[in-house]
């Protein structure tokens, strides 16, 4: 199922109805925020009203009702309405109190609304290349590091969310990740650690599991060595272009791998296209490395209608086709996965980049940014 998630989970992929559809349900669901008043609402009739307007994006009421739902005392959803506050409080640029709300939360027993709140602000501060998203990884490592312990997925008292073991590792591993970014080996190597002895309490892991965490591994693992061998099977940009990553790395090399049905990773190439002429002078070299995934029985020439039109559409693009096994040299967990390698073709940064990661002081220029602080090399 976790193709089917990846499409779902980004509303570039779906299709223009569908679209059309969920901005009239949130229209909706604004009108009827904005024609209440969060006074006039107690107990879970106010927690309903903050669902509804967070569902609206009509962010300062959501976290109004929130709060005062929040106030109330009232423990039924007590942690999934500071998740809402969270996430209204983000959109609304107070990252401070949200960033102080999640670690709230982390005084309430560790489940899934817990670890996908604060898997939400770990990301969403990082993609804003903020150092609170180390410091909150690791006030979360000994609750996280916990939860891996127990057997099963990670459930829930308020909600149907769960979270599974895969998943659970690949979060608790971001604290080795951000570690190893910021120049901490070995306190990378103990978060690491934790998780890994964590998961030898479990008596089973499902193969869904086990090989989303052998993935995680691979990435890991990755970071410091050299580029592995990529062996492109044709180029989209021109007739002329060199059908090969270039060997002379430049400042920096930036990859992203994607599989052909990921629309939203394919719009991500726009913006990539536009950075890669920004910087060609520096000179960063940046590729898309398109691969296809194997398609189930009846399904194949449905898989070549969307490989044709994904030519037709990076066409001109610096994009390299490539085998499926690239994306399991690369341990491809979620999509679209971005690789940074500095001048010598070292991996300094490997995991999954923001639709808009190439926009001007994206997360991708905050990445180099930092990558060429830290490298004797930056002055070349």
């Amino acid at each position: 199922m976790h193709p089917l998630a990846v499409v779902r989970a980004s509303i570039d992929n779906w299709s223009e109805a569908e679209r059309a559809a969920l901005a009239v349900g949130m229209q909706r669901a604004r009108e009827a925020c904005d024609a209440v008043k969060p006074d006039d609402y107690r107990g879970e009739d106010l927690y309903d009203l903050a669902r509804l307007c967070a569902f609206g994006q009509d962010w300062s009421p959501a976290n109004e009702a929130a709060q005062k739902y929040m106030a109330s005392k009232t423990q039924a959803h007590e942690t999934q309405a500071m998740a809402i506050s969270v996430r209204a409080l983000a959109q609304l640029g107070a990252m401070d109190i949200a960033l102080n709300t999640t670690r709230g939360l982390l005084y309430f027993t560790y489940d899934a609304d817990v670890a996908y709140t604060v898997r939400y602000m770990k990301d969403l501060l990082e993609h804003a290349g903020s150092p609170d998203a180390l410091g909150l990884a690791r006030d979360e490592h000994a609750a996280i590091v916990q939860a891996l312990s127990r057997p099963g997925p990670l459930t829930a008292a308020g909600s149907d969310a769960a979270i599974s073991t895969g998943s659970l590792y690949a979060s608790a591993m971001e604290l080795a990740f951000f570690n190893r970014f910021a120049g901490n080996t070995d306190a990378a190597a103990a978060a690491a650690a934790d998780a890994d002895a964590a998961l030898q309490r479990l008596t089973t892991i499902s193969a869904e599991d086990q090989q989303e965490i052998n993935e995680v591994r691979t990435q890991y693992y990755l970071l410091g060595m050299h580029l592995p061998n990529v062996h492109p099977t044709r180029t989209l940009q021109s007739a002329s272009a060199k059908l090969r990553i270039d060997p002379n790395f430049g400042k920096a090399t930036v990859l992203v791998l994607f599989s052909d049905w990921c629309i939203e990773c394919r719009e991500l190439v726009k913006t990539m296209t536009k950075f890669a002429a920004a910087n060609s002078n520096a000179p960063i070299h940046v590729y898309a490395l398109l691969y296809p995934e194997d398609s189930p029985a009846g399904q194949q020439d449905a898989a070549k209608v969307l490989h044709a039109e994904n030519e037709k559409y990076l066409a001109g693009t610096p994009t390299l086709e490539v085998p499926a096994q690239t994306a399991r040299t690369f341990g491809v967990v979620d999509y679209p996965l971005g690789v940074v390698l500095d001048s010598s073709g070292t991996i300094r940064f490997i995991g999954v980049v923001p639709s808009d990661a190439f926009e001007r002081n994206g997360y991708v220029e905050k990445v180099l940014g930092h990558i060429f602080a830290k490298s004797p090399s930056k002055g070349n």
